[in-house]
């Protein structure tokens, strides 16, 4: 990110927003190497893979799911409603 587009970002988020932002970021060093569900193995330098899984912070946890689990997830979610 350059200096005009960090600019543009605290005016929008203010702050304290571009502080949460930059600390989740750095969060992403610390992404684990396989499925926080069923353990599969990561390759952070797979590019499909990267843009396939989704990551997600709670808190100070960091978890990582594959595709077949989102799917599962979702399909949980659906039979609720």
């Amino acid at each position: 990110m350059n200096r005009s587009q960090r600019r543009a970002a605290t005016k929008v988020m203010g702050k304290k927003g571009m502080e949460e932002v930059s600390r989740q970021l750095m969060q992403f060093g610390n992404l684990p190497d396989a499925c926080t569900t069923c353990t599969q193995a990561f390759d952070k330098k797979d590019k499909e893979m990267v843009l396939s899984w989704h990551v997600t912070v709670r808190q100070d946890a960091i978890h990582l799911f594959c595709p077949e689990c989102m799917d599962k997830v979702k399909e949980i979610f659906d039979e609720r409603d």
